[in-house]
């Protein structure tokens, strides 16, 4: 094996070790802030949130409306979560130098999965947004921007990286069957 090719070896197990512990730490200070998240919704007398675009004010915000509000980031919170656990273990086979196996590409797989799904609840909250100022009496603002294109091109960026693992754990499979 050529020498360059050891040494980027090298780098790439050690910035995939630095980005293990930086995801390491976001793990736990996400895990640390859920709880508070929930505590302030509760404590908190108004609220000012914006879904989308629209800026709500100071809103009296009921039992129900807060148990919603609490479900619903929870839920969000928990997709995050889901998502940097899968994202840590394929870095730590990144780390190890060992990436083209089924494992590591089911971590692949799923963290992009939760991915999609957070981007969906996105997309989903910009909708409601709209039909929320759509019902209002003030005027509607249809605002159009390339995040949706954007993030077709990463997702499909992702899906394209997430079958160069898969073509390249087969190719791992044949060689070692070979051998």
């Amino acid at each position: 094996m050529n020498i360059q090719q050891h040494e980027r070896i090298a780098r790439i197990k050690q910035i995939s070790g630095y980005l293990y512990v930086c995801l390491t730490w976001a793990r736990y200070a996400l895990w640390l802030m859920w709880p508070l998240l929930a505590v302030i919704f509760f404590i908190g007398d108004k609220v000012n949130f914006t879904i989308g675009s629209v800026q709500i004010d100071d809103v009296e915000l009921t039992l129900f409306m807060r148990l919603l509000i609490v479900t619903i980031t929870s839920l969000f919170w928990f997709l995050i979560l889901k998502l940097i656990h899968h994202f840590r273990a394929l870095i730590k086979h990144f780390a190890e130098g060992d990436i083209f196996n089924k494992t590591a590409i089911d971590h692949a797989r799923k963290a992009l999965l939760n991915g999609l799904v957070i981007y969906g609840l996105y997309v989903g909250s910009a909708l409601a947004s709209w039909f929320y100022s759509a019902t209002q009496i003030a005027p509607v603002s249809v605002v159009v921007n390339a995040d949706f294109i954007l993030a077709l091109m990463f997702f499909g960026l992702m899906y394209v990286l997430l079958w160069a693992l898969e073509i390249g754990c087969d190719l791992n499979e044949e060689s070692e069957l070979t051998i």
